[in-house]
């Protein structure tokens, strides 16, 4: 299981993109603000004011939305990487055991990470794998034991291992 001090260190780093990003976003409406602002002086002074804010507004402008945008890609990024390693990681280590447990017939160990944090359910599914073998077992020994009894010619013992064979599948039946 992963440490949280490692959860936590990952969890900070996107949060501090984040602040750096909002921080340059905060930086790019100020200069937006500046260059808007209103100019003293006269009308020649407030008209040249104007032209060489509206001169620079775009750049400006297009340099805090390409921030903004790669900040935004970025933290996204990072996010789905992080996610798909606690998840999606996890999810196929299952099924590559599981596909490899079911062709050589028994109890895959699952082989997870030591800081996934599937761990529990890896033990799960184990568990749940081993009884269902040990129930496939039962029915077989079960129908093993009715098939015999049937041979032998035994008409009340042969209706009764079959009942105990049906109420083990049906057990199993989804």
């Amino acid at each position: 299981m992963p440490s949280p001090t490692r959860q936590f260190g990952q969890l900070r780093l996107i949060g501090r993109m984040s602040l750096w990003f909002a921080a340059a976003a905060l930086v790019g409406l100020v200069g937006v603000l500046l260059l808007a602002r209103p100019a003293s002086g006269d009308y020649v002074e407030l008209v040249r004011n104007m032209s060489l804010s509206r001169q620079q507004l775009p750049v400006l402008m297009l340099v805090g939305g390409l921030l903004l945008g790669i900040g935004t890609a970025l933290t996204t990024w990072l996010i789905a990487l992080y996610s798909s390693f606690r998840i999606a990681g996890p999810l196929h280590r299952f099924c590559l055991d599981l596909e490899q447990g079911i062709r050589d017939g028994e109890v895959p160990r699952i082989r997870l990470r030591a800081e996934d944090d599937a761990q529990e359910d890896a033990r799960r599914l184990e568990e749940t794998i081993r009884r269902l073998y040990r129930h496939y077992d039962e029915i077989a020994g079960a129908l093993e034991s009715a098939s015999l009894q049937v041979r032998r010619g035994a008409p009340g013992e042969g209706g009764d291992a079959l009942e105990r064979v049906h109420r083990l599948v049906d057990e199993v039946r989804l």
